[in-house]
């Protein structure tokens, strides 16, 4: 009990009942166990030792301690097959529902874990607007966004509290998993409570999840959906802020029941601070603690609610950006040009022309083509936006390294198959010396870089065949 301030002792026992108590300051402390999730093709990986969870894809991952390669630096992560991410960080994305086609915002979106998730329940098609007011987390939100492969993102870079300003009712999914005093972060780093846990924390917190809660339900259509989450017990940034929702919209959102038996679960408090808390709101929380798990769940603190959104607001006025919009510099590219290209990719690397009818091909100011969903092109012609779409060559017709690490799999000639040894030094961003390359008379000397079923880059043949240049990005070196 040392490692948790009086005041956060007292809060927890004014929530659970005396006999869990002892329990759950042991687990809130406890390290998560490792959860992944990933492409169909992980399932069958059976080196990995993967146990099922309650979320469909995503798999408990036993691995002893020792000389393994750890997950961020095996190939799965590697070429974007993988992800580690929580259980309790996978649910709201679950809850949401989102379907191929649907326009949705993650207004909190860094480092992109919920967001790669939504591309993947939408079968990266719709329009997913992904936001993050940080630049410095934005930058790690676009990289895991490259690395897995997402086409139908657009990233912003907004204040969250005023995106209502600019955006009407449009978006038929939201979520907000919002910023919050993070008590969930216990079980990543025990000293957590002892260090950075503080009450003000909980109080500031409240106060931006309630203006972001208010922006979020003016932005969504009529009918829409939207899903507020936290990794907090604090009845302040949970309940509290949906009662402050409610109170302001009242029969203009309803809560909705979202069931589940295989996740143990409480429901909300019906009372906090000697403030009532609507029975709507009690009844279809979900309150999620770290000592109540099974053998298919196992979280820290985690809140979570469905709101849907049953009438459409009146009299409210946006104004888009007098700003010149980036967007009007890109061009679809034409159907004589798009063929093109991927007769291509089909010549030169039997890639089949077909994977990529899902999406456009798009050409910006500078010539680099990339992949993005007609939604996609169209959103950013009247919206500002910090990236848009999954780059396929730069302005000099090199190919991407993300683009290569998530379509080269489907390559049935144009590739060198590398050794264990030669894959280390590749990795490593060394060129390979000593091969005996054969190349074509006016054939490409760009060849892709496989190592079993990964493709790990792509290079280019040079000294007759005996090497191959390394034109792996090196931000993805190891």
């Amino acid at each position: 009990m040392n490692l948790f301030p009086l005041k956060f002792q007292n809060r927890i026992k004014s929530i659970l009942p005396e006999e869990e108590w002892e329990l759950f300051f042991e687990r809130c402390v406890e390290p998560l166990p490792k959860v992944v999730r990933g492409s169909d093709r992980l399932k069958d990986k059976e080196v990995l030792d993967l146990r099922p969870t309650v979320i469909d894809g995503a798999y408990f991952i036993d691995r002893a301690e020792g000389d393994e390669v750890v997950l961020g630096k095996t190939m799965e992560h590697f070429v974007g097959d993988m992800y580690m991410q929580s259980l309790s960080s996978m649910l709201p994305v679950e809850v949401l529902a989102v379907e191929g086609g649907d326009k949705v915002l993650d207004m909190c979106a860094a480092p992109g874990s919920k967001s790669t998730f939504l591309s993947q329940k939408m079968d990266n098609t719709g329009v997913l607007v992904c936001n993050e007011l940080s630049s410095s987390r934005s930058k790690k939100l676009v990289a895991n966004i490259n690395r897995l492969g997402v086409c139908n993102a657009v990233v912003t870079q907004s204040d969250g509290t005023f995106m209502n300003k600019f955006f009407d009712q449009e978006f038929d999914k939201i979520l907000l998993d919002a910023p919050c005093s993070s008590e969930g972060f216990g079980r990543r780093d025990s000293k957590f409570f002892s260090s950075m846990w503080s009450e003000q924390k909980i109080y500031e917190a409240a106060k931006l999840q309630k203006k972001l809660i208010v922006a979020a339900f003016e932005m969504l259509r009529p009918g829409g959906v939207m899903v507020y989450s936290t990794c907090t017990s604090a009845p302040e940034e949970n309940e509290m802020v949906v009662q402050h929702l409610l109170d302001i919209y009242k029969d203009q959102l309803e809560i909705e029941n979202v069931e589940n038996s295989a996740i143990p679960y409480r429901k909300g408090l019906e009372e906090w601070d000697e403030v009532k808390i609507d029975s709507r709101i009690v009844e279809n929380s979900w309150r999620m603690y770290p000592h109540l798990k099974s053998d298919l769940w196992d979280s820290e603190s985690f809140y979570l609610i469905k709101i849907r959104k049953v009438e459409g607001l009146k009299n409210r006025s946006v104004e888009k950006s007098s700003v010149p919009l980036r967007g009007h510099s890109l061009e679809l590219v034409k159907k004589n040009q798009r063929a093109e290209v991927l007769v291509k990719f089909e010549k030169q690397f039997g890639i089949e022309r077909n994977l990529f009818d899902r999406w456009e091909i798009v050409s910006k100011e500078d010539g680099s083509l990339w992949l993005m969903t007609r939604g996609c092109f169209q959103f950013v012609q009247k919206n500002m936006y910090q990236r848009v779409g999954f780059e396929i060559m730069d302005k000099d017709s090199n190919f991407s390294t993300e683009f290569v690490l998530r379509f080269g799999r489907y390559a049935t000639k144009g590739f060198i198959e590398l050794d264990e040894k030669q894959k280390i030094r590749w990795l490593e961003g060394y060129d390979l010396q000593g091969l005996d390359i054969r190349i074509e008379k006016k054939a490409s000397n760009v060849r892709l870089v496989r190592y079993g079923e990964f493709c790990i880059g792509w290079g280019k043949v040079m000294q007759e065949g005996s090497k191959l240049k390394n034109k792996l990005s090196r931000d993805l070196v190891f």
